[in-house]
């Protein structure tokens, strides 16, 4: 039903508007401009429902594929643990126990940490010459313990007075026991050279 009102048509029913009563081409706004508003708003509220599902489906998967793909091993982690035990100790004069493991050395068993997975022992000795004799080789320092780098052989200085540096090396447990190894000769001028890192070498680690 429709009440004219001024010459104009006023819809009492469904909110319709018109323009001047005759005239039907002014633009109209009615049901069909709500319907559709609706339908607009109807669709985004259901995509919007369909990418969260998407998300919380497909997103687990691929954030423990990334968690996986961003872990690293370190080679140290890698490697399997250091169980080697090695005999540490240092001797200065040949009665010391150090230079002598016959008898009970549990007091002077190591246990190897970190990359240090081979024992050795150093053995520092020295002979003195004349024209006619040379003395029976004379130990003065023995140290054993672990080591992560160690090069076997024997460096021999001097000339008179000849100092031997011997170093022999193993990689199972108590092993380091002997001292062992062939003899290499240097020129004399490395005698102070060597004897000054034995010397801080000896002062640093005991």
């Amino acid at each position: 039903m429709w009440r004219l009102e001024g010459g104009y048509g006023r819809g009492v029913a469904g909110g319709m508007w018109a323009g001047p009563a005759g005239n039907s081409n002014r633009s109209q706004r009615g049901p069909i401009d709500t319907d559709a508003g609706s339908c607009a708003l109807y669709i985004a509220n259901i995509m919007r429902c369909v990418l969260l599902l998407s998300v919380s489906i497909f997103l687990p998967g691929l954030k423990g594929d990334l968690l996986r793909d961003s872990v690293h091993v370190t080679s140290a982690a890698a490697r399997p643990n250091n169980e080697l035990w090695c005999y540490k100790c240092l001797a200065e004069v040949p009665e010391d126990k150090c230079a002598d493991l016959r008898h009970n050395n549990s007091a002077l068993i190591h246990k190897c940490q970190n990359d240090r997975r081979m024992c050795m022992v150093k053995r520092f000795s020295f002979t003195t010459s004349t024209e006619n004799s040379t003395t029976a080789l004379k130990m003065w320092a023995l140290e054993r313990n672990c080591t992560k780098h160690c090069e076997p052989g024997c460096i021999v200085i001097g000339e008179r007075t000849k100092l031997y540096a011997c170093t022999s090396c193993c990689t199972t447990s108590l092993c380091n026991y002997g001292s062992d190894a062939n003899g290499i000769y240097l020129h004399p001028f490395l005698l102070l050279i060597i004897l000054n890192s034995l010397r801080f070498h000896l002062a640093k680690n005991y």
